[in-house]
């Protein structure tokens, strides 16, 4: 009888300064988290795709991204574009994909109201992720504590049991 493979959430924000985290709920105080792979201002899916195949996981949970109305026709069509590679992506790979809009992710952590979501995202990664503490300690690195806090969010919510 074999056993079952270990949990692995992939977690992507998928803009340009977004990032990419794997989770494994088995280690919960850590996190593995990097910047968004970009080629000529493009998410690079080759390099996303190694990524991901590299670790393995057995979900994904993906930003869902859509433009604002503050956004000009180029930052909409960039956020648009990136957001449908890393789902082509994460397909590619054969995962099944949740997508999550930004507020249900924030709500679940108690963070949608702060008066200044990056840095609340940012401080509650460090507190949950203090054997990953470097991975957050810039104030740029909000991408990633979003990331994190995304699979984090996956684990509790789709991830019950084990179960994708």
């Amino acid at each position: 009888m074999s056993t079952p493979p270990e949990l692995c959430i992939v977690a992507i924000d998928p803009g340009l300064t977004g990032a990419v985290a794997f989770y494994f709920p088995a280690l919960p105080e850590r996190v593995s988290v990097e910047d968004m792979p970009v080629v000529n201002g493009e998410v690079d899916p080759h390099a996303l795709e190694r990524r991901i195949r590299q670790l393995g996981p057995t979900l994904a949970a993906i930003e869902r991204q859509g433009p604002q109305p503050r956004d000009g026709c180029r930052q909409a069509f960039g956020i648009g574009s990136a957001f449908a590679t890393v789902k082509t992506v994460a397909a590619l790979c054969h995962l099944p994909i949740h997508l999550v809009t930004p507020s249900v992710w924030k709500r679940h952590h108690g963070i949608l109201a702060a008066a200044d979501p990056k840095e609340a995202s940012r401080a509650l990664a460090l507190r949950l992720f203090p054997a990953s503490a470097e991975s957050f300690s810039r104030k740029k690195d909000h991408g990633r504590s979003d990331a994190a806090l995304l699979a984090r969010f996956a684990a509790d919510t789709f991830a019950k049991g084990g179960a994708a």
